[in-house]
């Protein structure tokens, strides 16, 4: 047996570990898993070969037999004053979707903001990505139009990287939020770099958004929608996008502040960018 990872206290986890946990979540019971990783679970062995490592995590992913498997490929090009390198631009969503983007058979979105890794066969559907990384015919919009689509949260916290939330709050066109466009140079497969305005729908800059939306999660689980099992010291989830969206819907539409920290006033609805003020990298939107 390969040991993948030890626990804190020193259990040894191999890749039998990882697919029963996946099992137990659902993450088999779908068409296509969106996956937001943070493979990190314990202790790595003293033999660690990353790439092995990484090499293993995702056949098991691929062993669940799922038609379509995608990863987040973000990188938040234009809101850095960079250009998008569909090959080249390196993706700030964790070493498992970088890995992912690089194999053979994957097509990447030419969203120079929210890029998202898909299978080949997929490349007629999401090839025509909208200039609006939340709106209508963007990444996330084109997921949603799918059937058997589920969320696999591996290793990654739901409450701290759930970009779904603010693509339905685009759809419900939430005050809070104002659509900014950023400019940038996309530099497509075949190397041509062509000049684009890209627009994403931002928190107005005086709003105050919580650290995490942890306890969104905690009533998902609560309602029997997400299901959580611990793997060593981290721990994976699974949620199904039908569900995430109604829930998504309806928290927004009986509780207009349930995605903000506190109310606003009109006051704190300031039409400018809150990130990046002070030349730290944006890595989240």
């Amino acid at each position: 047996m390969t040991i993948l990872f030890l626990d804190r206290n020193k259990k040894a986890y191999d890749a039998e570990d990882v697919r029963k946990v996946l099992y137990q979540v659902g993450a088999h019971d779908c068409e296509t898993l969106f996956v937001h990783s943070d493979i990190l679970f314990g202790t790595a062995p003293s033999n660690f070969n990353r790439r092995e490592y990484l090499s293993i995590l995702y056949e098991v992913i691929c062993g669940l037999d799922v038609k379509n498997v995608i990863v987040p490929t973000f990188t938040y090009s234009f809101c850095n004053h960079e250009d998008y390198n569909v090959s080249s631009s390196k993706t700030s969503m964790g070493a498992f979707s970088e890995y992912v983007r690089k194999k053979e058979g994957r097509y990447r979105t030419l969203d120079p903001l929210l890029s998202l890794s898909v299978p080949a066969e997929l490349k007629a559907k999401f090839e025509k990505v909208s200039n609006h990384s939340l709106g209508e015919g963007s990444g996330l919009d084109i997921l949603h139009q799918m059937d058997g689509v589920k969320f696999l949260f591996f290793g990654a916290k739901q409450g701290e990287c759930f970009t779904f939330v603010h693509y339905v709050e685009k759809m419900l066109d939430v005050p809070y939020r104002f659509d900014m466009p950023f400019r940038g140079g996309v530099i497509d497969y075949n190397g041509n770099r062509t000049e684009k305005i890209q627009y994403i729908h931002t928190h107005c800059k005086g709003i105050k958004i919580p650290p995490n939306y942890n306890y969104f999660e905690d009533e998902l689980i609560e309602k029997k929608l997400v299901r959580k099992e611990q793997l060593a010291d981290s721990y994976v989830s699974c949620l199904g996008e039908k569900d995430a969206y109604e829930q998504i819907v309806e928290k927004i539409r009986k509780e207009p502040f349930y995605f903000v920290e506190s109310p606003y006033t009109e006051q704190d609805l300031i039409h400018e960018y809150g990130f990046g003020l002070n030349g730290e990298r944006v890595t989240h939107c």
